[in-house]
């Protein structure tokens, strides 16, 4: 199914016929009848678990902060999948964690791209709202979702026979026309409910939604039913792929805590995740829905760290995962490849910090590893680094602290690989799919919000060191 907000990127609004044909469109099957079964929630139930851990270490407003760098990743690609602009995985970041001048980096790229993204972070915080005070899902509040993500979007593309035309969109208002694309390779038209339609479908939708079975089911099953059946509808003119996606926000956002992150780059595979559950297979969407759920909570788990002060200060200062059939040799080479993402992020991460002619801080690989976590082994020689910081008298103090890659070795290891560093005893488990077959971009988010708080803490012990060592020279 496609989503049909930016027509030439997945399918074309046609001009509205002289009559609609309800037959044509099929529309959306019943919670009872879309629910795949019961919802195998280990992998879920883990991770929800571990965001718990690490609310319980961290603190609430630890947490808070990095569920609202998830919610800020999930507004700037809501955008992206739609064609609205583009990004990668460096201007995702920059936005969601508010790096240095990330204004000015949205700015870079059009009044149109900073108004979108404006958008949608008012629109996600709308749905945590609801979400938070455990508001029931109306029309009068879809509506008000649909008007605050789309507010400065003055026009859509129609598509007609004389070419494409700019229309007025209207915010919150169902569509006058029908919006049924058609895919520019096949000819195929997929229909979506008529304009004479919506009122009814959108009610029947909401009745879904308050529905006992509905409100028994699992989080993660309710937000890929109300996301698949909205869709279906199509109920406004343009903005419905983004609102679907607020939409099934809302669901996640009450358990496990987190909002549905969708990156740009994974476009291909959603898409094709929604036409598996328009062929009758709504497990693939349901479990699309998990896999991003899951890999959303290792990036704010990730993010989230004990309560220490950030590495510049200190400087200032002083899932069950997939079973795998993978060679040992292809475990290895796939280390080697996390290894060298994390070399480069904490190398990346040391040159930021500020200079200091009496306080060293670099990145060299040495033959001496941390310890091995339980269940996992050594990788090869490449996948360790080390964090070198030092300090000039008369506050000497020198900490060479390991940071390495291990793979797991035994059926009782929760992850395919796992980050340790001699810093502290928080491990980043990495699964093999987030390696191969390319590095993904929640991955890369993981490891630098894992790296982050591994400088952070690797300044506080120099600090700590460099201060004994201080109250030595002084007698």
């Amino acid at each position: 199914m496609e989503m049909g907000e930016q027509d030439q990127n997945v399918g074309q609004h046609g001009e509205p016929p002289t009559t609609e044909h309800s037959t044509s469109y099929r529309p959306f099957p019943s919670f009872s009848e879309w629910d795949a079964g019961e919802f195998e929630d280990s992998v879920f139930a883990r991770n929800e678990a571990l965001l718990q851990q690490r609310r319980e270490v961290a603190g609430e407003a630890a947490l808070t902060a990095a569920v609202v760098t998830a919610t800020r990743s999930a507004a700037v690609d809501t955008g992206a999948i739609e064609g609205l602009y583009q990004v990668d995985r460096g201007f995702t970041r920059t936005v969601a964690t508010q790096a240095a001048a990330w204004e000015a980096t949205v700015a870079s790229r059009g009044e149109h791209v900073v108004r979108a993204i404006d958008d949608a972070l008012r629109a996600y915080e709308f749905v945590l709202d609801a979400a938070t005070e455990s508001a029931p899902v109306s029309e009068v509040w879809i509506r008000q979702l649909h008007a605050t993500i789309c507010a400065s979007q003055e026009t859509y593309t129609v598509y007609t026979p004389v070419g494409p035309q700019q229309r007025p969109l209207p915010k919150g208002t169902y569509k006058t026309m029908p919006n049924n694309p058609s895919n520019a390779s096949t000819g195929r038209i997929h229909h979506y409910a008529p304009v004479s339609d919506v009122g009814a479908e959108m009610a029947r939708l909401v009745d879904e939604l308050r529905s006992d079975a509905f409100q028994q089911a699992h989080p993660v099953t309710q937000a890929a039913y109300a996301h698949y059946a909205y869709v279906c509808i199509h109920p406004f003119a343009d903005g419905n792929g983004r609102v679907a996606r607020a939409l099934s926000s809302a669901f996640l956002y009450r358990r496990p805590g987190v909002p549905l992150v969708v990156f740009a780059d994974q476009r291909d595979q959603y898409l094709d995740a929604l036409e598996a559950a328009d062929a009758g297979n709504s497990r693939l969407f349901i479990n699309f829905i998990e896999s991003c759920v899951v890999d959303t909570v290792g990036v704010v788990c990730a993010s989230v760290h004990p309560d220490v002060q950030s590495a510049a200060l200190s400087l200032a200062a002083m899932e069950r995962f997939y079973a795998s059939t993978t060679s040992e040799a292809e475990f290895d080479t796939a280390a080697v490849r996390l290894a060298k993402l994390l070399h480069d992020e904490l190398q990346a991460q040391v040159e930021a910090l500020p200079r200091s002619e009496m306080i060293t801080v670099r990145v060299q690989r040495l033959s001496s590893m941390p310890k091995n976590p339980t269940s996992y082994r050594q990788a090869a020689r490449q996948a360790n680094t080390h964090l070198v910081l030092s300090s000039a008298p008369p506050a000497r103090a020198q900490l060479f602290l390991g940071l390495a890659v291990f793979v797991r070795n035994t059926p009782e290891a929760s992850s395919d690989f796992a980050i340790a560093s001699d810093v502290n005893d928080e491990v980043l488990e990495v699964a093999l799919r987030e390696i191969v077959p390319a590095v993904s971009a929640t991955l890369r988010l993981k490891v630098a919000g894992w790296v982050d708080g591994q400088v952070a803490g690797g300044m506080a012990q120099l600090l700590a060191a460099a201060e004994v060592s201080w109250k030595a020279s002084r007698g």
